[in-house]
């Protein structure tokens, strides 16, 4: 029995849609394993099920099958639809969850990295091969399942995949939250960066302008000093004194005694080696 374009119902559009989710995830899982020779379990969700092969599917039997026979219309329809599903779904999903799941952007004739002429030109080759060899024996073996099995059938699978399916969106929402997150804090720990440095450089202006400043006074109190030295009777004056005291100038008067005494010393010294 072939089913019909027209007389395809509800059910079998469910099954063929599973069908197909579980043929694509077969091929992408193995593509993508050999690739990194490693299992690899491809999908959105965790059941061994690709939605978008699925959705994909029935978007080449919805505009192709009319059009069975006739090949360069079918292969063109699948080129063109399927390719513009495959664009709303992918910025869909960036709008949503903020990451791109697949990404064209470094093939050419690329359009935002969610479609590209090798994707699309996959997609008519399949949908030739779909619709003149891979579906007719699967369109006579829905035809020939009775309809309570196939709800029998679809009916968990449905709700398994509901499950997982809202399940992979938390998931999706929360790996989200987890990104913006980290890039708020990454945001947040340059700006502290750039503070720090900013600290760092104001820091060594004032330390330089602090020691330019206390080399100067530094060099203000020798010229002082010696200015004093030079003034025989101030010198003499505080040699006279040796306790005199200042509760003003304590310090001061205790450098300048120092030096006035020193200075006796060295002019000592001076003339003993003239000797």
């Amino acid at each position: 029995m072939t089913i019909g374009f027209q007389s395809y119902t509800a059910l079998q559009w469910l099954m063929l849609f599973y069908i197909y989710c579980f043929f694509g995830w077969c091929f992408e899982s193995a593509y993508v394993s050999l690739c990194q020779h490693r299992f690899v379990n491809r999908g959105f969700v965790r059941l061994p099920l690709l939605p978008i092969y699925g959705s994909g599917a029935l978007c080449i039997l919805l505009f192709c099958l009319p059009y069975r026979g006739n090949y360069p219309l079918v292969f063109v329809l699948g080129v063109i639809f399927p390719t513009i599903l495959e664009y709303i779904v992918g910025w869909s999903m960036e709008r949503l969850f903020k990451m791109t799941y697949w990404d064209y952007s470094r093939k050419k004739y690329n359009l935002h990295g969610y479609i590209c002429l090798s994707s699309s030109i996959a997609w008519g080759v399949l949908s030739v091969l779909l619709i003149h060899l891979i579906h007719p024996p699967i369109e006579r073996l829905i035809g020939h399942i009775p309809t309570l099995i196939a709800w029998v059938v679809v009916i968990p699978v449905s709700i398994v995949f509901a499950a997982d399916f809202i399940m992979a969106f938390r998931s999706a929402f929360n790996l989200r939250r987890v990104l913006e997150d980290l890039e708020h804090l990454r945001t947040q720990l340059d700006e502290t960066r750039v503070q720090l440095e900013l600290a760092r450089a104001e820091a060594r202006d004032q330390l330089e302008a602090l020691q330019a400043r206390a080399d100067m006074l530094h060099g203000n109190m020798q010229n002082r000093i010696r200015s004093l030295n030079r003034q025989y009777f101030t010198r003499a004056l505080l040699r006279a004194h040796p306790t005199a005291a200042s509760r003003v100038f304590a310090e001061p008067l205790r450098v300048a005694r120092e030096r006035a005494l020193n200075f006796r010393r060295t002019v000592e010294e001076s003339i003993e080696k003239k000797r």
